[in-house]
């Protein structure tokens, strides 16, 4: 008689499992534990984590789980997560002890996304090192220079196309907002609007790369180490990752050539060719057109989406529309808004800071690694751990934001609430909001952002009555919706209708003639710079 058959022995393996299971259910759900959603051994609470609008669980998480703490614990397959919604804890935690806490987590779906192995391609998910410190000192440095001389007009420049093409094609607006941001960023970085619309490509292939509701292998991450023939995840990144490094460097040796004969006007890549490419830091060319290149992409995504949603924020809200639009009258008599009107447009300022709490781009935070073990307020959080600082959870927080699901842009300008700040010549403005990042990890493209926000906004005003759109057959208003939006990490609204009507005869043509002013003044620009060079060259050769 057999004593171990195979039955006997299959149970015994099934009741082992099942008691390992059991002990280790108890163990990550110890009650000393940090409080949180109940943890499943392995795969923690990545069955009911919905990829598509995350943020809202988490914040569902946060009012059950939080409490007064102002954080929660959960795991996703192992990577552990400390989500925060409390400002004062984010404070604690990412900006006084931002020393050990500053580093980025590994984005499984692009290659070499920390910097660890010397790519020196992505600056704001690079880890806490050498490539990242020297990248952010690059970019701070030239985006200062950019925003102290107003951008050399740029954004002048590219808000007057856009009111061009909005007349001309109100229904492609979506295509012309990010491309208008694009040519923006293509002129500061490279001098060259031609390639607007690749760099907007590449900039949400990226940010798609980068998202967890991107690629799978961003959740399921053991899925990027198959083999490539058999991995279409990496094949694609692959393909993806090369274009767009080939185009970036691309743009600096054209601009090296065109610096050499003498045909390369001003822009971020001449600037550094010129004055900085011995001097600086940055080990050579490959890091120079990746840190420029980055520079370009964030440029597009981080204005698209607050943008877009003061469209829809106005189209709901004609009240402040038409206040917004009596100030720029009123302050600007008559003309275009520039930025040396802003400290008179309070209530401008005021609907652009409120669309970014109503609807703030980055709405489940960028997480933070931590580099060392800590203890904090009792609990152990190992090495490792990634804290998510969830901004839809702080710009919901109804003591700083009564009423916070709902357009109240008076926050800001009434004293009664609490956050309103004087002099209203400075306040409201958006730097320093906590959708741009904490402590060592904050945007450096704040003032870029909120620069290009007031001219551009400010010129739609001055233009435009932004309305719903009405059916052609049936009158009615086709639908602007409030909830309908992509998942990624930074987000925008859902493509939707909607109408430009100019405010009067006199506004849309004077908007048509500033522009082709625009236009004719930046062509006779170039022709003159060519031609100064032309004949640079010719007394060189005579003597």
């Amino acid at each position: 008689m057999q004593l171990f058959t195979p039955a006997v022995l299959c149970a015994a393996l099934v009741g082992f499992i099942a008691f390992h299971l059991f002990k280790l259910f108890k163990e990550i759900n110890h009650p000393s534990k940090i409080p949180g959603p109940t943890l499943l051994p392995y795969i923690g609470r990545i069955h009911d984590l919905p990829i598509q609008f995350m943020w809202l669980k988490f914040k569902e998480w946060s009012d059950q789980y939080a409490g007064t703490n102002g954080f929660f614990f959960t795991e996703m397959l192992g990577a552990k997560f400390l989500v925060v919604s409390d400002e004062k804890v984010a404070e604690e935690l990412l900006v006084k002890r931002a020393k050990h806490n500053s580093d980025r987590p590994l984005v499984r779906s692009l290659f070499d996304s920390k910097s660890t192995h010397g790519s020196m391609e992505y600056l704001p998910l690079m880890g806490r090192n050498q490539y990242w410190a020297r990248q952010r000192r690059f970019t701070h440095s030239y985006l200062t220079e950019a925003g102290n001389s107003h951008y050399y007009g740029i954004m002048y420049h590219e808000s007057k196309r856009w009111l061009a093409r909005l007349i001309e094609n109100p229904d492609d607006f979506q295509f012309s907002l990010e491309d208008m941001s694009s040519k923006i960023m293509c002129q500061l970085t490279w001098d060259d609007i031609d390639i607007s619309e690749q760099t907007t490509t590449d900039a949400w292939g990226l940010l798609r790369q980068m998202s967890p509701a991107g690629p799978i292998t961003n959740v399921l991450t053991p899925l990027w180490h198959l083999p490539m023939f058999m991995n279409p995840w990496k094949s694609a990144e692959r393909k993806r990752h090369d274009r767009q490094q080939e185009m970036w460097m691309n743009r600096l040796l054209n601009t090296r050539n065109k610096l050499g004969q003498g045909q390369q006007r001003d822009c971020i890549t001449r600037k550094y060719l010129e004055k900085g490419e011995k001097r600086s830091s940055i080990s050579g060319d490959y890091e120079a057109s990746s840190v420029i290149g980055m520079m370009a992409l964030v440029g597009i995504f981080t204005i698209a989406g607050p943008l877009s949603y003061w469209l829809v924020a106005m189209i709901h809200h004609p009240k402040w529309q038409a206040a917004v639009q009596k100030e720029v009258d009123e302050a600007c008599e008559g003309r275009l808004p520039t930025l040396d009107d802003a400290p008179k447009l309070p209530t401008l300022r005021a609907c652009i800071k409120e669309t970014m709490r109503w609807k703030p781009n980055v709405p489940t935070g960028v997480a933070h690694e931590m580099e060392a073990d800590d203890e904090f307020r009792g609990y152990f959080l190992p090495k490792g751990t990634r804290i998510l600082p969830l901004d839809w959870a702080f710009l919901r927080n109804p003591e700083k934001y009564p009423d916070p699901e709902n357009f109240r842009p008076e926050r800001w300008l009434e004293s009664g609430w609490p956050t309103y700040q004087e002099p209203l010549s400075m306040y409201p403005n958006i730097k320093g909001m906590t959708s741009f990042g904490w402590g060592q990890r904050q945007c450096l493209g704040q003032t870029l952002t909120q620069d290009e926000l007031i001219v551009a906004c400010g010129a739609l005003s001055w233009c435009f009555n932004l309305k719903a759109k009405k059916d052609p057959v049936t009158g009615n208003e086709l639908p602007v919706p409030l909830d309908k939006s992509n998942s990624l990490l930074i987000i925008k609204p859902d493509p939707f209708e909607m109408a430009f009507e100019p405010r009067s005869q006199e506004r849309k043509e004077e908007a048509l003639r500033l522009w082709a002013e625009s236009s004719e003044n930046y062509e006779r620009e170039k022709e003159e710079f060519l031609k100064r060079t032309n004949e640079s060259d010719r007394k060189i050769e005579t003597v």
